[in-house]
């Protein structure tokens, strides 16, 4: 991973936090999300695509692995530095989390 000088914003999604779409564009409409990736192992993939459109921004599909420390995370961490996106993958977690990873790591929280 390159030396991030502004933290990239991850917003990590699962599957079942899918299931109110219009609800989560909204909520995440103040964040000015960029992109939206799911990774290879999100079993639908309409979900995912809805809610890009809901957020009018581009849907990524099918894009590897996106789980923490892999290298398709990190493509995703050093194209959007000091900027929001979405990652949809697999896990059972129903609440987004936010990710901020920069040059000092990352932190992980409850998206509020």
């Amino acid at each position: 991973m390159s030396d991030l000088q502004c933290a990239a914003r991850i917003i990590v999604v699962n599957p079942p936090g899918l299931g109110d779409i219009p609800w989560l564009a909204s909520s995440l409409g103040r964040e000015k999300v960029t992109a939206v990736y799911a990774a290879d192992d999100v079993p639908d993939t309409g979900p995912v695509e809805s809610l890009a459109d809901d957020l009018g921004v581009p849907s990524h599909l099918g894009h590897g692995d996106l789980a923490d420390g892999t290298s398709g995370l990190e493509e995703i961490v050093d194209r959007h530095r000091g900027e929001t996106a979405v990652v949809v993958r697999g896990g059972s977690a129903v609440q987004p989390l936010l990710m901020l990873v920069d040059a000092d790591g990352q932190t992980v929280s409850p998206l509020t």
